[in-house]
């Protein structure tokens, strides 16, 4: 039948949210413990959802209910920018509507967080499922948001590929048992290398687009049981 579902990471790969996560992250850590930590540093706590973050690393825990709101308020407050290849990202959606694709997202981000993101860039209504790190019981490397989503789609890991920006991502799409394609059109990514090798590495929208189009019409050839 050919490629029917395309399922996505968020950050990273659907927007440029890395940098506004980063900033509200450290203004949290700042105010709350006098501590400033670089990107790379708070990419290594990502996993939990952001309120689990803060919970399990703010030292001033008298104040973790103010530092997760105030997290929520600098986010939001960091959307009031311009976003990196916002433009191309909706265009590729189209492109993706227009082939029939249903249309997942598999975060490690809080519901909260990614229904903010999602209204305030005009890109909620592309997606058919949602799956939030707040609605699964193990995050990514854990297959079980992919394999939560191709349940709601009534889909099997033929059917799909996972598009993300890091190990995680791979792992778990690996594990999964779907194609796993690495996003590398951003300035900020969360891997350039990865332990799981994914099946394909994308480093500008349009290559993706191509992709998905050959495996939509069947046109990518497998050998030993991997796309070549």
């Amino acid at each position: 039948m050919g490629l029917q579902t395309v399922l996505f990471d968020f950050d990273g790969t659907i927007a440029d949210t890395l940098p506004v996560s980063f900033k509200a992250f450290n203004y949290v850590f700042n105010k709350y413990d006098k501590r400033n930590l670089t990107d790379k540093e708070i990419m290594q706590l990502f996993g939990p959802i952001e309120d689990v973050i803060i919970r399990n690393q703010l030292h001033n825990q008298e104040k973790v209910e103010y530092a997760i709101e105030d997290f929520y308020d600098q986010y939001e407050k960091g959307h009031q920018r311009e976003f990196e290849r916002l433009a191309d990202i909706q265009n590729m959606l189209d492109a993706m509507k227009e082939l029939d694709m249903n249309l997942g997202i598999i975060t490690g981000k809080s519901r909260r967080s990614l229904t903010l993101s999602l209204e305030i860039l005009n890109l909620y209504d592309y997606f058919d499922v949602t799956i939030s790190g707040d609605e699964v019981k193990a995050p990514k490397p854990n297959p079980e948001g992919i394999q939560k989503a191709l349940n709601l789609l009534h889909n099997v890991p033929s059917d799909a590929v996972f598009i993300g920006d890091s190990q995680a991502d791979m792992a778990a799409g690996d594990a999964a048992n779907v194609i796993t394609i690495a996003a590398q059109w951003f300035s900020t990514i969360q891997s350039a290398n990865f332990e799981a090798r994914p099946s394909h590495i994308c480093k500008t929208i349009p290559d993706l687009i191509k992709l998905v189009k050959k495996y939509k019409y069947g046109n990518v050839v497998i050998k030993d049981g991997k796309p070549k």
